[in-house]
């Protein structure tokens, strides 16, 4: 009897162990939950329990949920004055510990379709299948997320790599910092400093009759960390900066809301 009333009481303080740790969590590293509540900051209004693994990129500094993961800078220039986006996956590639150049993966894996000109007529690929023109080239353009996907999971497939490209277009907020939670940074398409965008440029998708109108002023950026109001981008023309949280999103969401990461 006295046996078992102490491994009762036993349970019951692991019990009541557990639901402090998932109610303090940010308070103990190493957990495999998390809670994560605030007013202000990239996280305003946002109250969720997830679970996730321990990220070794998350402290918690004066109250504030900071996450930093140290994606190393890769420029595009001079090489690759339009490719932003494979340049930004080239990075977290190599984040993920795989030596891989921009060149190489814009020159051998990305899809690419070029620009022609039928009966005064500019045809050109869906963004969202193939890069428009070339990236090493100033006349080419750019590409959504799904034909950096196609690039990333060619290279994988290659190289034997235990990764998967994924995704992310259409996420929130929310769910776009999830992933920098779970150590993930994420490639984001926003405009150039986060200026207004401008779509003054056009061309016929290929085979058809749809017209596209083209922002002229898009950028791809590696999204990396975040502290209380301000993101943190690794940015293939500038390098490592700071961005204010609502104009960052805002102008994510301005171009539709583009995003992929490799996990």
């Amino acid at each position: 009897m006295e046996v078992k009333k102490i491994v009762t009481g036993l349970l019951f303080l692991n019990l009541i162990c557990v639901i402090y740790l998932l109610v303090n969590v940010e308070t103990v590293k190493g957990i495999a939950r998390s809670v994560i509540s605030g007013t202000d900051g990239v996280f305003s209004g946002l109250t969720t329990v997830y679970a996730q693994e321990a990220n070794p990129y998350r402290e918690v500094l004066n109250g504030k949920i900071e996450v930093f993961i140290p994606v190393e800078k890769v420029l595009q220039l001079p090489e690759l004055p339009n490719g932003c986006e494979i340049t930004s996956l080239t990075s977290i590639l190599n984040f993920n510990g795989y030596n891989v150049s921009k060149l190489d993966l814009a020159d051998n894996y990305l899809p690419k379709e070029p620009f022609k000109t039928v009966n005064n007529v500019l045809y050109g690929p869906d963004p969202s299948k193939a890069y428009a023109g070339n990236p090493r080239q100033w006349s080419g353009f750019f590409s959504y997320a799904p034909p950096i996907v196609k690039a990333a999971q060619a290279y994988i497939d290659e190289v034997g790599a235990k990764l998967e490209p994924v995704d992310l277009s259409g996420s929130s907020r929310e769910e776009i910092m999830m992933e920098l939670e779970e150590g993930n940074p994420v490639v984001i398409w926003v405009t150039l400093d986060l200026t207004e965008k401008k779509v003054n440029y056009s061309w016929n998708i290929n085979d058809t009759n749809t017209e596209f109108n083209a922002p002229t002023n898009l950028h791809s950026v590696v999204l990396n960390g975040y502290i209380g109001d301000k993101v943190h981008v690794m940015d293939p023309l500038q390098g490592q900066i700071t961005y204010e949280a609502d104009a960052f999103f805002a102008s994510y969401e301005d171009l539709g809301s583009h995003a992929m990461t490799v996990k």
